[in-house]
C-alpha cells in the first residue's frame, strides 16, 4: 500500500471535544481514528472483557447490499434499524479474524467496516438503533454524543483489514517481548497494537499522549516527536515480521485503508447473505 502525505490518526484517548479541537487549532492537516479507536470510543465492545460486543452495526454499502438487491441504500438502513431491538450485535456485521500472537488466541473483531461505512454515509438513524439496543442510560447518552464527534471532526474512520490484523500480531509480539506491561486487560493492548499496525500500514502519524506506547513505537519503527499539542509518531517504514498464516479471509467487505474519495472496495468474491 502507498504511502499517504502527512495526515493524523488520533489515539482513542484523545478523542475527546476539548483535546480535538486543541489539536484542531494546531494541526492544519485532516483527522483520522481507527475503527478499533471508534469501537472503544462508542461503547460496542464489551468493557473489561477480552471478547464479546455490547452491540455491532451491520455493514451497508451500495456495492454489497443495496444495488445486489434493488433497495436504497437508505431504506436498507432503515429496515435494519428497525431489527436492532432484537439483536444489537447484528447478524449482518462483518467479520475479522485477527491472528493470534504472545498476547492471546485469536480473536473475532466484528463491525469494523460497518462503523467506517455508517460514519462516512452518514447512518446516524442506524447507528443510534444499534446503540440504543445495547447500551442503556448516561452510558448511552454519552456514546451518542462521541459519535456527534467523529460525525463533525473526523474526516473518516479506517477500517480494520487483513494486513492491519496480521501487522498489529508482529507488534504484539515484540511488545511482550520487550517486556513492556499490559495494561487492562488483554484486549486493551491489543487494540494498541491494531491501532499502531493501521499507522504503519497507511504510512500516517499516529498522535497519542501514552507514554510507554510512543517509548514501544520509537524503539519499533516510528519516529516520535514532543510537540506542543501532545507526542506523534510518524512511521519509518513498514515493519517487515515472520509470514502469518491466516486461516480464514476476513468478511468485512473491507476497504483499503485511505480516506474517501481514493477509497477502493476490495472484492473477495462472496456476496454477503441477507437470509
Amino acid at each position: 500500500m502507498s504511502k499517504l502525505g502527512f495526515m493524523l490518526i488520533l489515539d482513542t484517548n484523545l478523542l475527546a471535544p476539548d483535546i480535538v479541537a486543541e489539536y484542531m487549532s494546531q494541526h492544519r492537516q485532516p483527522f483520522f481514528v481507527s475503527s478499533v479507536s471508534a469501537q472503544e470510543l462508542l461503547g460496542m465492545q464489551r468493557p473489561g472483557k477480552d471478547t464479546g460486543y455490547s452491540y455491532a452495526l451491520p455493514v451497508l454499502d451500495e456495492h454489497l447490499l443495496g444495488a445486489r438487491m434493488g433497495v436504497p441504500l437508505n431504506e436498507m438502513s432503515r429496515r435494519f434499524g428497525d431489527h436492532a431491538s432484537r439483536s444489537p450485535v447484528s447478524k449482518h456485521a462483518d467479520r475479522q479474524v485477527a491472528p493470534r500472537s504472545l498476547l492471546g488466541p485469536e480473536s473475532l473483531e466484528l463491525g469494523h467496516a460497518a462503523v467506517s461505512i455508517a460514519h462516512e454515509r452518514g447512518f446516524d438513524g442506524l447507528f443510534r438503533a444499534f446503540a440504543t439496543s445495547g447500551l442503556r442510560g448516561k452510558k448511552l447518552k454519552r456514546v451518542l454524543s462521541k459519535w456527534e464527534l467523529l460525525r463533525n471532526d473526523i474526516v473518516a474512520v479506517i477500517p480494520l483489514d487483513n494486513e492491519i490484523s496480521a501487522q498489529a500480531a508482529v507488534l504484539a509480539d515484540q511488545f511482550v517481548m520487550s517486556g513492556c506491561h499490559v495494561k487492562g486487560t488483554v484486549r486493551n493492548t491489543r487494540n494498541d497494537m491494531l491501532v499502531a499496525a493501521t499507522s504503519q500500514i497507511t504510512g500516517m502519524s499516529l498522535a497519542s499522549d501514552d507514554v510507554q506506547l510512543m517509548k514501544f513505537y520509537n524503539e519499533h519503527g516510528w519516529n516520535v516527536t514532543t510537540r506542543s499539542s501532545g507526542m506523534v509518531a510518524t512511521p519509518i517504514s513498514q515493519i517487515v515480521g515472520p509470514q502469518k498464516v491466516l486461516t480464514r479471509r476476513s468478511e468485512s467487505r473491507g476497504y483499503v485503508n485511505r480516506p474517501p474519495k481514493i477509497r477502493v472496495p476490495i472484492d473477495y468474491g462472496r456476496t454477503p447473505s441477507l437470509r
